[in-house]
């Protein structure tokens, strides 16, 4: 009894505090200066602006399937919540992972790098059906990816449509992690929804617990209903909305030439395969492209191709000084203190160098 009390009083003395702080949740959590840096740059980046999310974008023309993973890797581990205290992790990890759900993926990078805009939006998908109603973007999906690993999604990419972060990010390392990214990822239920039936659609659910049956009206369970015109006229109805109408209106559109799409550039110096020199017409800034991808162009599109450049040049540089000018507020503020500025803090912010504004003022174009 008096080891017991011993033991008891012990607890209760100097491990209560301990014992409190720990049931109070996340309060002490702390990153690290890289850690902060990296949510803060991250934080700072447009949603859609995937390749500068995963800090690929001075080499987003060259980049390749292995560095986009990589710096996945990277970026993902740095922003994790769980390894990352800051305020603003959860939402940077959000975004690094929705930039990989996009790059990771071959045909949805593609269609980024044409259009520019996210793949995965309802716009986007509803033009890309339109254009494409038999695609590779129908019912059911692919169960397997390009390495042939089951339960991927589709389209060959690592991840489904609606994957959550946290299982994209356990997808990725294997559950190779101990604590909280440890163990592997349950078959959870999934859903497909099949076109047919009577009145609509039907959603089947596969895995958990057993199917259920669903019940008849008359109780009769030998007995089939007899489908009536109307009935199957409402079934087919989804079938001609998603597959009829945008063909036909394929077929009526015209049969002219499409415009091909504005091939990878890369600006100042090349990169081989992007070798062949080009300037743009009112900057002169020097740009390069693959010259396979320009072979047999016509004055006219290689002039549209120059202004084109010109464009996406000071698109690039307007947005970079625009991160630069923030970093640069922010040490300013940092260095503001509670009551007085500290020196070392100011110097720091004052010698913060904005290479990309300086280029803006030096080819005269406004930021």
């Amino acid at each position: 009894m008096s080891s017991a009390k011993a033991s008891g009083a012990d607890a209760g003395g100097g491990g209560s505090a301990r014992s409190r702080e720990h049931n109070q949740g996340n309060q002490e959590r702390k990153c690290t200066p890289e850690q902060r840096a990296a949510v803060l740059r991250i934080r700072r980046c447009k949603v859609t602006a995937f390749y500068e999310i995963l800090d690929l974008e001075a080499v987003r023309a060259s980049c390749t399937d292995a560095d986009i993973k990589k710096a996945y890797r990277k970026q993902s581990l740095l922003t994790h919540p769980d390894k990352n205290g800051h305020e603003g992790a959860d939402e940077a990890f959000k975004m690094v992972s929705k930039a990989f759900s996009v790059l990771g993926d071959k045909e949805k990078r593609e269609r980024f790098d044409r259009f520019g805009t996210d793949p995965e939006s309802r716009f986007e998908s509803a033009r890309t059906q339109a254009q494409n109603p038999f695609g590779g973007g129908g019912f059911g999906g692919g169960g397997r990816a390009a390495g042939g690993a089951p339960g991927f999604g589709r389209g060959g990419g690592m991840f489904d449509d609606e994957i959550s972060p946290e299982e994209m990010f356990a997808r990725f390392f294997g559950g190779g992690f101990g604590g909280p990214f440890g163990g592997g990822f349950d078959g959870g239920p999934q859903f497909v929804f099949n076109v047919g039936g009577n009145r609509g659609f039907r959603v089947h659910q596969f895995g958990g617990a057993g199917p259920r049956r669903r019940p008849r009206a008359d109780g009769q369970p030998g007995q089939q209903q007899q489908a009536s015109p109307w009935d199957t006229l409402v079934s087919l109805l989804p079938i001609l909305i998603l597959f009829v109408f945008p063909l036909l209106t394929s077929l009526f559109s015209g049969f002219g030439e499409s415009q091909p799409s504005v091939p990878t550039m890369v600006f100042d110096t090349p990169q081989p395969p992007q070798t062949y020199h080009r300037t743009t017409p009112r900057l002169n800034v020097n740009y390069f492209v693959n010259p396979n991808d320009i072979a047999g162009w016509q004055d006219h599109r290689l002039r549209q191709l120059d202004k084109e450049a010109e464009l996406g040049f000071v698109r690039v540089l307007r947005r970079r000084c625009d991160a630069e000018m923030s970093t640069k507020q922010e040490l300013f503020d940092r260095a503001q203190g509670w009551f007085f500025p500290d020196p070392d803090k100011m110097k720091v912010a004052r010698d913060y160098e904005t290479p990309s504004c300086k280029r803006l003022d030096l080819i005269g174009v406004s930021r």
